[in-house]
């Protein structure tokens, strides 16, 4: 119990980090689970939560949902509740807009090559192909 105290004193963690912990630390399946089971019942561990702040830090931070869902993998939290917090493809495509109106010039954007750049920035953020693409009217 105290190394999942030590743990949580630095940050949020999934459960399955704090099992993978224990489990390290040669603690048995059952104790495991009751030390999770009395943390869920404290309230100190949750992963709807966990994955929603998560999701939502990383939104204002500008990534998109495939860098948010790689993000919570990593974070080694359900995959259904990851998909359950991931933004709706209208939500991320404003964010991409605001994202581009801040970093790059209208005036680039008018241009393919600036397109292009535009594209391949809102990608290695983690952006979907669709959204990419739907920002842009024409990509001859």
């Amino acid at each position: 119990m105290d190394l999942a105290f030590r743990m949580l004193s630095r940050r949020s963690r999934s459960e399955a980090e704090i099992a993978a912990a224990l489990k390290l630390r040669g603690a048995s399946p059952t104790l495991v689970r009751r030390v999770l089971g009395r943390l869920r019942g404290l309230g100190y561990v949750d992963d709807r939560k966990l994955a929603a702040e998560c999701a939502e830090r990383w939104k204002e931070r500008g990534f998109g949902s495939l860098r948010i869902q790689d993000q919570l993998r990593k974070l080694e939290v359900e995959e259904r509740i990851a998909e359950s917090v991931r933004p709706d493809a209208r939500e991320e495509r404003e964010l991409a807009r605001r994202i581009l109106a801040r970093a790059f010039d209208p005036a680039d954007l008018a241009q393919r090559r600036g397109q292009a750049r535009a594209a391949r920035f809102l990608a290695a953020r983690g952006f979907a192909a669709e959204v990419i693409d739907s920002l842009f009217d024409v990509w001859d």
